[in-house]
This record gives C-alpha cells, sequence and structure tokens, in this order.
C-alpha cells in the first residue's frame, strides 16, 4: 500500500519534495502527508535509500549518500536527547507532585 507513496518521494536533495508538493500530489492534506511519511520512515522495502527530512526545510527526499545518511543520523539522535532532557525534567516534576500528594492524603489520614 505505501510503496507507491514512497516511489513519489525523489532521490537526492536536489530533487526534495515539499509538504505542499505531496499534499497535491496525493490528494490530501499536510496531516495526512506527515502521517504517511512517518510510515515511509520505517518502512523497509529492502533497498539501501532511507527517507531525509530536510533540516532546511527543502522536503522529502530518498537518499544512499552515506555522508548524508550519516548527518541524518546524528540529526536525529540530538534530537532524540532533547526530547529526553524535557521528559527527564516532567519526570521529575511528576515525582515531587506525586510525593507531595503522598504527604498530603498522609496528613489528611492522620487528621481523621
Amino acid at each position: 500500500m505505501y510503496e507507491q507513496y514512497y516511489n513519489d518521494i525523489p532521490i537526492g536533495r536536489e530533487n526534495a519534495i515539499t509538504y505542499q508538493q505531496l499534499c497535491l500530489k496525493w490528494h490530501c492534506n499536510e496531516r495526512k502527508v506527515r502521517s504517511i511519511l512517518h510510515k515511509l520512515s520505517s518502512l523497509d522495502l529492502d533497498d539501501r535509500y532511507i527517507l531525509i527530512r530536510s533540516s532546511h526545510g527543502k522536503g522529502f527526499y530518498k537518499t544512499d549518500d552515506v555522508a548524508e545518511i550519516e548527518k541524518y543520523i546524528k540529526e536525529c539522535t540530538n534530537r532524540a536527547k532533547n526530547i529526553f532532557i524535557t521528559i527527564r525534567k516532567a519526570r521529575k516534576v511528576l515525582k515531587e507532585t506525586n510525593a507531595l500528594s503522598e504527604k498530603h492524603r498522609e496528613k489528611q489520614e492522620k487528621m481523621s
């Protein structure tokens, strides 16, 4: 099912295709395009290409260029690290909030 979508993604940075172009080509809105691209990113059609989302907003393309793939891996890894940093803080706040709630509950129980 997704193979045709995959085939619509051009090879090479110089041929990158934008969200708007994909919306027109696939006859759907940007949200649906994002969903399809997400699926395509993890799809393995047993070829040597990976789907790259240009970090400079130029669009999407497939590549088998080792340097581009290494750069893309680094960018994705950095994005993931940044996400985990925010999750770490959220967990800390949640843990502190739960600890405070527990202390409040214990205090209420002693008063009853």
